[in-house]
């Protein structure tokens, strides 16, 4: 194996692990959300007893939850998009419409980005109501999520450039 055959294989191994990370990522967000707004509504209407750390938890574990299956939906080529007229055109034109739109779509992320960090500065001087924890930690999820999103995006655009030769 050459010296760009290790360095791909080296890539995508680290590709795999994150994407595995984050499949689980994902599906522990969501038990634990599940089960946290369970919790919450058997205390409240069966104990009459508020607990306000199930909710908050919950919200902030619905937050990573969304952010890293969008991820994920990028991965699988599930976000709602309208190609029908896309699919009309020469391949060449396709390829020119994908790339001006992924480029687009990673400029809005970066720029989502760049406001993520104002907000995680912000979390640095504030706490959460109900944990007590620095607002930098739930903010956390924002870059993070954007990231792996931004990475999905350039691997199916890169994979679709890639078919339609």
């Amino acid at each position: 194996m050459g010296a760009k055959g290790a360095h791909f294989f080296f890539m995508e191994k680290i590709l795999n692990i994150i994407r595995t990370i984050t499949n689980w990522l994902v599906i522990i967000f969501f038990i634990y959300m599940v089960l946290a707004v369970f919790y919450q509504v058997l205390g409240r209407y069966v104990f009459h007893y508020k607990l306000g750390i199930a909710a908050e938890t919950a919200t902030y574990s619905q937050i990573w939850m969304v952010l890293l299956a969008s991820g994920i939906a990028m991965r699988k080529n599930m976000h709602v998009g309208v190609d029908i007229l896309l699919r009309t055109l020469k391949p060449r034109v396709q390829k020119i419409i994908v790339t001006i739109s992924s480029i687009v779509t990673i400029i809005f992320l970066l720029m989502a980005l760049k406001g993520t960090i104002m907000l995680i500065s912000v979390g640095y001087e504030s706490t959460s109501p109900a944990l007590g924890i620095p607002m930098w930690i739930p903010y956390l999820s924002v870059p993070i999520g954007i990231l792996y999103i931004i990475l999905e995006l350039v691997i199916l655009t890169l994979t679709k450039l890639k078919k339609s030769n």
